[in-house]
């Protein structure tokens, strides 16, 4: 659903952060993203239902990190949609193999926010995280959307191999 395609860029925004001592290395990375638990309080219940049953499926993705980005990852996490601009960060751990970050970002177009939280562990070749999103619909959130979305999760990430010729 496209409540819930809020939720697998949040999750990438949330890594944003500084350099780190434990270098990701640069090749074919994929991320996997398992939503755990999905709360939206007031939605009925078959369209809470459906909300549940799409957040069931992992969301996989496949990206490639050249050097420079695997020498900060957060840059890489964060620039392919620019969508970190106006977000403020609280914590912004990506170093020496520890991931703890939490954010709070605007939502384009409605008005709301969310809140995301990334804590974990991560090697040159691995990642995995626990993370959490809170969703906080606006005055232009569309109509009979639930005013609150909470999900929890967990992100894992692993280098595949190198970049396919010519990225």
């Amino acid at each position: 659903m496209k409540k819930l395609a809020l939720f697998a860029p949040t999750v990438a925004l949330a890594a944003a952060c500084s350099g780190s001592s434990v270098s990701m290395q640069p090749g074919q990375w994929e991320l996997t993203t398992r939503v755990t638990d999905f709360q939206a309080p007031g939605a009925p219940a078959q369209m809470l239902e459906q909300m549940r049953t799409s957040a069931a499926q992992p969301q996989v993705t496949n990206e490639c990190l050249t050097p420079e980005q695997a020498a900060n990852p957060g840059r890489w996490m964060t620039n392919p949609g620019g969508t970190s601009a106006n977000c403020t960060f609280t914590d912004q751990t990506f170093a020496g193999g520890v991931i703890n970050i939490s954010s709070s970002c605007p939502l384009p177009n409605n008005g709301g926010s969310t809140h995301t939280t990334l804590q974990g562990t991560y090697t040159a070749t691995t990642m995995e995280a626990r993370l959490s999103a809170q969703l906080q619909a606006g005055p232009g959130a569309p109509p009979g959307m639930p005013r609150t979305i909470s999900t929890t999760g967990t992100l894992t990430a692993r280098r595949t191999g190198d970049c396919p010729a010519g990225r």
